[in-house]
């Protein structure tokens, strides 16, 4: 029988590492890249080309590369951790550093394999892409630990924007490749691709988490009037795409009313709810709940790609 110290010792370990690896939170990088690979299908693909293999593969290197992000951000932070006395797993010893390694290697590891095997599952002119949209992803994630966070804030948001849209990005490829659209602004117009527009809400809505995380990493007090305007907005506009809808493009334009209600959505996140907290500065320890309640909204946004998708595919009678 193992003696109760080592037993407390182990259970302690095992927290450790799931508070290392943000385990719960690796639903969100898996929800981006399923989306992307289900929406690329029903919009620009056969649905008969759905294959489960494909997107457990998906889900493998999307988890793979999320929590090797995960420990990289500690290791590379664990300095700074000690001086500031933010209790991670790594400065309160829960994980040493060669477990933390260890946990660097297999993850980029298990992110690798899944890749490998997504190339071989995958036609060719679909696998190529989507590796390479995977080891992008990889050096983003890379570049945004190691040397973006630590410059500007505009800088910071916009590497880790990039790494949500990459990661919706392999499922897109794995699913039709890379999409061909002439260059130009018809892509951000309303009746852009979907996949543009889906692009775009990731991108954004990942700016202004990372913002915050950014500001709490900081120490910085914001106010939370920016969401009390993001959301009125939001509903203006998804008002405004119904009405564009029925009296300028016709019944073959779909507007995004599904991604304007996760949007709104997202305003009642704030602790304490949006409306009884706008204008005044917020601490980092009042608005750090909402980072982590805003980033499995992201898994709501997801749905709402799909939603989006299967409107579209049902009004175009494909």
């Amino acid at each position: 029988m193992r003696p109760p110290g080592r037993q407390n010792s182990f259970m302690t370990s095992l927290r450790g590492i799931a508070r290392l690896l943000r385990l719960p939170l690796v639903a969100t990088a898996v929800s981006n890249v399923t989306a992307g690979y289900l929406v690329a299908l029903l919009v620009a693909g056969d649905l008969r080309d759905f294959n489960p293999t494909v997107l457990v593969l998906l889900a493998g290197t999307s988890a793979g590369l999320y929590l090797f992000g995960m420990v990289e951000n500690d290791l590379a932070d664990v300095r700074r951790d000690r001086f500031l006395g933010v209790r991670r797993p790594l400065v309160t010893g829960e994980v040493g550093w060669p477990m933390a390694v260890a946990l660097l290697v297999l993850t980029a590891l298990a992110a690798g394999v899944c890749v490998w095997h997504l190339r071989a599952v995958c036609e060719p002119r679909l696998g190529g892409p989507a590796v390479l949209l995977a080891v992008g992803t990889f050096a983003v994630i890379n570049l945004y630990n190691l040397a973006a966070k630590r410059g500007p804030a505009y800088v910071a948001i916009t590497v880790m924007g990039l790494c949500r849209i990459l990661n919706y990005g392999i499922g897109v490829a794995a699913a039709v490749g890379i999409p061909r659209h002439r260059i130009d602004l018809g892509l951000l117009l309303p009746t852009g691709p979907l996949w543009v527009r889906h692009s775009l809400a990731l991108f954004f809505a990942t700016a202004v988490i990372t913002g915050y995380s950014i500001a709490a990493r900081r120490r910085l007090g914001v106010s939370s009037r920016p969401w009390q305007i993001f959301a009125v907005f939001s509903l203006l506009g998804g008002l405004g795409m119904w009405f564009i809808a029925h009296t300028v493009h016709g019944p073959g334009f779909v507007p995004p009313l599904a991604r304007v209600f996760a949007a709104v959505a997202l305003a009642s996140l704030w602790p304490g709810r949006l409306w009884s907290g706008a204008g005044p500065q917020r601490t980092p320890d009042e608005y750090a709940p909402f980072i982590e309640r805003a980033l499995y909204w992201l898994i709501l946004l997801d749905a709402a790609f799909v939603v989006d998708a299967l409107l579209w595919r049902a009004q175009s009678g494909a």
